[in-house]
């Protein structure tokens, strides 16, 4: 127990899958102490043996996640929250093509953007306003898992118009924050995880697509090297985890 004192506390949101599940094994393994909270636990998660513990009903678009998270971390002392829960924006059931013809701008379902802002914006807002008095003043971070689709600059393509806008919408959330946690020193940093094969989003991406996404791990790995590269003087950065390979700046 004496040794836990010293080891950092991490509360990561939306850890039954994907890169959060990641996170919760990769940090779990190197002796932090992972608090994962999720909607609904999964087999693997509870496989993980988080040490901080899991924290389950939390699904951070309804308002009942502020006072959960509160009462469960009580006296608790956070040093990073990863804020990786998150969402495409589509409706439930949709394959990967639909999903994509309902992000377009000219067969757009009006619906997503709403969608998308409760679960990738709304959400990082509450569970950050939820444990930020939580936090602990000069060492904390808030992590916000954003996306390179997210930057203005890099949009080539088009499409995704609703996952797109969210996570402008999330970075100018996390460098607002950065700014007004600067008197309490609390880092904020956004990170583009990179393309992971994981069932984000749902459904399978079109054969074509599969050679650009990447293994979790990596992604995840990245992650980890932008959280523990935070700083006061990186507070409002958005990186590219670049797949543990040496994280890089995104552009806006």
């Amino acid at each position: 127990p004496l040794q836990t004192l010293t080891m950092p506390v991490i509360v990561i949101t939306g850890a039954n899958s994907g890169i959060g599940l990641e996170l919760c094994k990769q940090l779990t393994a190197r002796g932090d102490v992972v608090y994962a909270t999720c909607r609904t636990p999964s087999a693997e998660l509870q496989a993980v043996g988080v040490t901080g513990g899991i924290v389950t009903g939390i699904d951070v678009t309804k308002t009942s996640a502020t006072e959960l998270l509160q009462k469960a971390m009580r006296g608790v002392s956070i040093d990073v929250l990863i804020n990786n829960a998150g969402g495409m924006g589509s409706k439930p059931g949709l394959t990967w093509e639909q999903q994509s013809e309902s992000q377009k701008f000219a067969t757009l379902d009006i619906d997503t953007l709403s969608i998308a802002f409760e679960v990738n914006v709304v959400g990082v807002v509450r569970v950050s306003r939820a444990l930020v008095g939580l936090m602990t003043p000069g060492t904390g971070k808030i992590v916000i898992i954003s996306s390179l689709m997210g930057s203005i600059s890099d949009n080539t393509s088009g499409g995704l118009m609703a996952y797109r806008c969210s996570k402008t919408a999330v970075n100018s959330v996390g460098v607002t924050m950065a700014q007004e946690l600067r008197g309490k020193k609390i880092a904020v940093g956004m990170v583009h995880p990179g393309m992971l094969r994981t069932s984000f989003g749902g459904g399978e991406p079109p054969a074509k697509m599969k050679k650009f996404f990447k293994p979790v791990e990596g992604g995840a790995r990245g992650v980890v090297h932008a959280m523990d590269a935070l700083t006061m003087k990186t507070t409002g950065s958005f990186m590219h985890g670049n797949y543990g390979e040496g994280i890089k700046l995104c552009p806006w």
